[in-house]
């Protein structure tokens, strides 16, 4: 749905099944990626795994968060203390593009920022 949400609004997007793939991607495009919309749960590398090995190689990759879960599981998966844009799931297609045009316009906290590592 997002990937669907999102190239019919003009973005040129990059899908993968899992976080390794999402990493290949990066390194494939030397980093020219503007925006990873991650979902938070995943099987094997999941999004905040993800996100902290990004934010290693690229400390200001611009990340949106993506769950279906609620806030104590998010908590638990260590977001509470990130200033990175979130988009509930169910969504719709104008909250979808809302956020990651905040996600694009603003400035994040980093891994490097935040008081706890990830």
């Amino acid at each position: 749905m997002a990937y669907r949400i999102l190239s019919e609004a003009g973005y040129r997007v990059l899908e993968a099944e899992d976080g390794e793939e999402a990493l290949g991607a990066l390194h494939l495009t030397r980093g020219r990626i503007d925006l990873l919309v991650i979902d938070v749960v995943m099987p094997g590398l999941d999004g905040v795994e993800l996100a902290g090995r990004v934010w290693e190689e690229w400390p200001d990759k611009r990340i949106l968060f993506m769950s279906a879960h609620a806030a104590q599981v998010l908590a638990e998966h260590g977001l509470a203390y990130l200033d990175v844009p979130f988009l509930a799931k169910p969504y719709t297609r104008d909250e979808a593009l809302a956020k990651v045009r905040d996600a694009l316009e603003r400035r994040q906290t980093t891994r490097q920022e935040s008081r706890k590592p990830l």
